[in-house]
């Protein structure tokens, strides 16, 4: 079995790359080829085409990972389900909670060319039910699609934050973390609003956000126009490892999005035992303790639910990564015969 992954790779860590990078990764561990095609360092244009058909007509499972909730995402999953016909089997994985809403509100050749597109796939995999679905109304055939929450495996983090940063979080209680985009789907402004009402109840709360992105400065004026430069960090784009133990060493971990598929994060932070407050938008795992996407009462709710949570003993959640191998397997024997039925 040889796997090429098709899709992003860290920095800068999101839950697309780190997901990848974590396939990867365990691949190798598992004594199968793997290689990726990095598509932060591979732009789509004639050198990414060429790559993606080279690697098919050597007998390459291709695994593509994209977002779906564009047209562009489209056009690179049809070149590659074109690819994975030579000789390889071919996976599409789609991760984005605006996918959904992109398919629906598409005309009908959009809706058109993403059925075909999926059709050339021996296998779709789709990270929430709400993609799924979105999918089988476009036509999917239901035998194609498979839902996996894009969450390998915890391993506890060994890494410790740098002394200073200790001496911050030491100064800031209780602690939340959050990891996000600077976009505006990931809801920065919701949190901001959020965390304001509750500096009148915790005057010394913290909490750090990590991530990057191109609003990153308004992000920055939303933070002094709320007078909270003292209770919020931005850490700005952090390796996994390191995003993990920020995870660990604070009480809560929010994700106020305001649009969601399978939040690797919020995953993450439930099997690190840490609780959850989270919109509802998207997929969800048992544990977080959910409000309203856009409701910065319900997200304040939410955190007192979760300050009160108990943090012990839960259990780790599971990871996919069995079932992606089955799926490997299976695609693999098949010598791109699913890709042709």
């Amino acid at each position: 079995m040889k796997v090429l992954l098709i899709g992003p790779r860290p920095p800068p860590h999101g839950g697309i790359s780190v997901h990848v990078s974590g396939i990867h990764r365990q691949l190798i561990a598992a004594g199968i080829t793997c290689r990726v095609l990095d598509m932060n360092v591979v732009r789509p244009g004639f050198g990414f085409a060429w790559e993606v058909l080279r690697y098919g007509l050597q007998g390459w499972t291709l695994h593509l990972h994209t977002n779906g909730h564009n047209l562009k995402s489209w056009l690179i999953a049809l070149w590659c389900g074109l690819a994975g016909q030579s000789r390889g089997g071919c996976i599409l994985t789609l991760h984005s909670g605006m996918a959904p809403g992109y398919l629906e509100n598409s005309p009908v050749w959009r809706r058109k060319l993403a059925a075909l597109t999926c059709s050339l796939y021996g296998q779709v995999v789709c990270v929430s039910p709400e993609i799924r679905d979105a999918l089988l109304s476009i036509g999917v055939e239901s035998q194609r699609i498979e839902v996996v929450p894009a969450f390998l495996s915890m391993v506890r983090p060994e890494v410790a934050p740098e002394p200073a940063l200790l001496a911050w979080i030491g100064r800031h209680r209780p602690m939340f973390s959050t990891v996000l985009f600077f976009r505006p789907e990931y809801g920065f402004d919701l949190l901001i609003a959020g965390l304001a009402r509750l500096s009148g109840l915790y005057p010394s709360f913290g909490c750090l956000v990590m991530g990057s992105g191109e609003q990153r400065a308004e992000a920055e004026k939303r933070i002094r126009e709320a007078g909270l430069e003292q209770n919020i960090l931005l850490l700005g784009d952090v390796d996994h490892e390191t995003c993990l133990a920020m995870m660990s060493a604070c009480d809560v971990f929010l994700r106020p999005t305001l649009e969601d598929g399978d939040s690797i994060s919020v995953r993450e932070a439930l099997a690190l035992g840490v609780p959850v407050a989270a919109s509802r938008a998207g997929t969800r795992p048992a544990g977080a303790i959910l409000f309203e996407p856009g409701d910065p009462e319900g997200m304040l709710a939410a955190i007192e639910l979760a300050l009160a949570a108990k943090r012990s003993g839960q259990p780790q959640a599971a990871g996919c990564m069995d079932r992606l191998m089955e799926i490997y397997r299976r695609v693999d024997s098949s010598e791109g015969s699913m890709c042709l039925n």
